[in-house]
């Protein structure tokens, strides 16, 4: 049995399974299946050799709490249970009649940053290429942990910095998309402009989704970064035009972290970064709650 929210390892783990099984792999709902089905269908031998059965969905079965599990399985046959929910949705008595008959439970946890960086780097050397550490990090932070998908990112990244095969920050930020769960676009637009009352909002929205606020101030941070450099390259004689290129961010970025550069001073926006930059390794060092720790930073910002 699979269990976790990493749809990635699910399929993975299916796909090398599969690889063992000559008489094909079948998949059923579980929604549109019952214990009393697969245990019809695995208690019969395989006269054409070993066959993998695999239920997708598998929660849905579990919720039919039959009186009793599968007892039996013939020789030749094997069963995968799949359910990409973070709890485990069997109960006690089947995770123990599933030992009795040989059985494993694997749990496919979303990995850690390390990990998930790893798992790129390796990725990307496999196929022939190699990617800066800056650009690895961003890669993560703007697309989120999820090893699904970051493959395709990975794939559209590998296709974009054709024929160099180097991957840069610039690769990463021109053309990655990043998690719509983790978007902090609006959030960061709404403190770059000043608007205080859609800054709150968005801040209220992204804790509601869950975004880490280690994240967030990452982002701010870059953001602050940004229009710091806009301001310096725009008074040295650079136009809009050769921004982007100036800053090695896409020209509609540029542009924009100029504009709202207009909002701050070089003393408003060093005070900024030194916040964020407090702020970030107080909440690491757990000095500092994330609710207090973001409602500090916005009343600091934008008085």
């Amino acid at each position: 049995m699979i269990y976790g929210e990493e749809a990635y390892w699910h399929d993975r783990l299916i796909s090398l399974l599969s690889h063992d099984f000559p008489a094909g792999t079948e998949y059923v709902s579980g929604d549109e299946s019952t214990w009393a089905d697969m245990r019809e269908v695995l208690v019969q031998p395989s006269f054409f050799g070993p066959r993998l059965w695999v239920v997708r969905g598998a929660k849905a079965l579990f919720d039919q709490k039959p009186d009793w599990w599968i007892d039996n399985i013939a020789p030749g046959n094997c069963l995968v249970l799949s359910s990409v929910t973070k709890e485990n949705p069997a109960p006690k008595a089947f995770t123990q009649a599933l030992g009795k008959l040989g059985g494993k439970v694997v749990q496919a946890v979303q990995p850690s940053f390390r990990d998930a960086s790893l798992w790129v780097r390796a990725r990307l050397k496999e196929d022939g290429y190699n990617i800066t550490r800056d650009a690895l990090e961003n890669l993560i932070l703007i697309v989120g942990r999820s090893i699904e998908r970051l493959e395709k990112e990975v794939e559209k990244l590998e296709l974009y910095a054709q024929p160099a095969r180097n991957i840069a920050i610039s690769h990463v930020l021109d053309c990655v998309s990043p998690d719509p769960q983790m978007n902090t676009f609006a959030f960061t637009d709404a403190i770059a402009t000043r608007n205080i009352g859609q800054a709150f909002s968005e801040l209220e929205d992204l804790q509601a989704r869950g975004v880490n606020p280690v994240f967030m101030i990452a982002v701010l941070g870059s953001h602050f970064g940004l229009m710091w450099r806009a301001k310096e390259a725009s008074q040295k004689g650079t136009g809009q035009d050769s921004l982007g290129r100036t800053l090695g961010v896409h020209p509609y970025a540029a542009r924009k972290a100029l504009d709202q550069s207009r909002n701050w001073t070089y003393a408003q926006l060093e005070n900024a970064i030194r916040l964020l930059c407090s702020v970030d390794e107080s909440l690491k060092s757990g000095n500092t709650d994330p609710v207090s720790a973001m409602d500090y930073i916005l009343i600091n910002l934008l008085g």
